[in-house]
């Protein structure tokens, strides 16, 4: 069993008016855990994000290709649920990936310069499948490939919003480096919660990410 990710960039043909709307937002983080098209030729899309809740409610109620919308969450991590009509991009990709023999590991990923990030499952055929039917309006290029082994991705999948922020503002203020360099207070003020919230949220993060491990006897 292998793996390919590759990060998909649709052009101007290949972005609807609401995924525009949407991008405009600026969202902090965004990534597609289900998406399904719907025998009423509706998507329904389930969705997490870090970023301004009200803006997206705003954009959502005001869109008439929305037919119903549910956000659950704050500003520093969110879940958004969405059942929207079908453009015509995203029902080619999804009618195509009925019909093919890959997997897509969720969730699909969006990346600061405006493309969406997927990994494959499956065999070096249906890789081939993957990079020749694409269609008009989507450039993809290929990040990495290899051995597919559940790695660290998907055990920050488990992790909260607000888990995830902690985490990546620890790891970004050397809070994992040797020696430390960084307390539970610098955290505490690049996260905007108290100190004693960032111990709770490291501890959990860590029982998470540990209790994921198999530790077997060495080999003697």
């Amino acid at each position: 069993m292998r793996y390919v990710t590759v990060v998909a960039y649709p052009d101007e043909r290949g972005i609807n008016r609401l995924d525009r709307r949407v991008n405009e937002l600026g969202l902090a983080y965004r990534a597609i855990h289900r998406m399904e098209l719907l025998a009423d030729d509706t998507v329904a899309m389930f969705a997490e994000c870090r970023g301004d809740t009200e803006e997206l409610r705003r954009i959502l109620s005001e869109s008439p290709e929305v037919f119903e919308f549910s956000i659950t969450g704050d500003d520093a991590g969110f879940f958004a649920y969405t059942r929207y009509a079908a453009d015509d991009l995203t029902r080619m990709l999804m009618e195509g990936r009925r019909e093919s023999s890959y997997l897509i590991d969720m969730p699909v990923e969006h990346t600061d310069d405006g493309g969406l990030r997927a990994t494959y499952i499956g065999t070096e055929a249906a890789f081939a499948d993957v990079l020749s039917e694409q269609p008009d309006g989507v450039r993809v290029e290929v990040e990495r490939t290899g051995p597919y082994t559940p790695g660290p991705r998907h055990v920050i999948s488990q992790l909260t919003g607000r888990q995830r922020e902690v985490l990546e503002a620890a790891v970004d203020h050397g809070y994992y480096r040797e020696p430390r360099e960084a307390t539970h207070d610098e955290i505490a003020a690049a996260t905007g919660i108290s100190e004693t919230t960032v111990g709770e949220h490291l501890r959990k993060i860590e029982a998470t990410v540990f209790s994921s491990l198999s530790v077997g006897a060495s080999d003697r």
